[in-house]
């Protein structure tokens, strides 16, 4: 009967690894939802630009907190969005920077 805390003691060794395991895949799902909803905000974007409503675009990306580029060359417009995520994960704040940067662009016919 002298291993009785044996199980305890793997367990406390195996517990940090393990919530950074789970932390980190939270981390990066929440990464991955913010990056649909980028794309989300971008196809509505295209479509007020497409209207030439650039004032709904301009309070539109206010309020969504997102950094827009416009570049218009004779025949495309490239709109680029972007938008800074925090990471919460201890190690994984490290390796991405306590905020990571996501963008979206689509490239659309002026025609």
């Amino acid at each position: 009967m002298k291993n009785k805390g044996q199980a305890l003691v793997e367990f406390i060794i195996i517990l940090p690894v393990l919530l950074l395991l789970i932390l980190g895949a939270i981390d990066f799902g929440n990464i991955l939802y913010k990056e649909y909803t980028l794309e989300n905000d971008l196809d509505y974007v295209v479509e007020l630009v497409r209207q030439n409503k650039m004032t709904e675009v301009d309070y539109y990306v206010k309020q969504k907190e997102l950094t827009k580029n416009i570049e218009t060359k004779s025949t495309t417009t490239t709109i680029t969005l972007s938008k800074k995520v925090v990471v919460n994960t201890p190690g994984l704040n490290r390796i991405l920077g306590k905020s990571y940067q996501i963008k979206a662009s689509r490239v659309i016919s002026n025609e």
